[in-house]
């Protein structure tokens, strides 16, 4: 078994959307006041924001979430970035910034988290090269790295 790391090419990210899909940021937990102007102003911060949108019942009151959607998905990755060195926080509020999913997460793409994949089953004499020129080949992938794991772990049930 091997991990392959590897980063799409941007004409692959266009062909199936996932551009569109990496974009765009769940936000939860906003206080009652949050608008979409210091939504915007916020998030602006990591990049250009497209869009902002705080969802609302019918009377207008705030739901406390929303999404922002990045002009690059390079602006989402910053954001989502901060995340992990500090909490983000608007109108003094903490609140909870991931990547959005659709509703029964439907979509083939919509979990794509991670260019870290696991290939299992591979027969000992398959090497390093061989793994990244089927992906390059194959999906268009630029493979950074491959990590072979040789060891064998043994399962013995000493249950009688």
């Amino acid at each position: 078994p091997c991990r392959v790391s590897f980063s799409l090419s941007s004409g692959i990210n266009a062909e199936y959307g996932l551009e569109d899909k990496l974009r765009k940021l769940f936000v939860g937990g906003l206080s009652e006041t949050t608008t979409e102007d210091n939504g915007r102003q916020y998030f602006s911060q990591f990049g250009e924001v497209e869009n902002i949108n705080i969802l609302r019942y019918d009377d207008g009151k705030s739901r406390r979430f929303g999404f922002v959607t990045y002009a690059t998905d390079d602006g989402a990755k910053r954001c989502l970035e901060e995340k992990k060195l500090a909490t983000h926080n608007l109108d003094e509020k903490e609140i909870e910034v991931k990547r959005a999913m659709p509703r029964g997460n439907r979509d083939r793409n919509a979990s794509l988290k991670t260019h870290k994949i696991f290939v299992g089953g591979l027969d000992t004499d398959v090497d390093e090269e061989t793994i990244k020129s089927y992906f390059e080949d194959n999906f268009a992938a630029v493979v950074t790295k491959v990590d072979f794991i040789k060891k064998k772990v043994l399962c013995v049930d000493t249950t009688a």
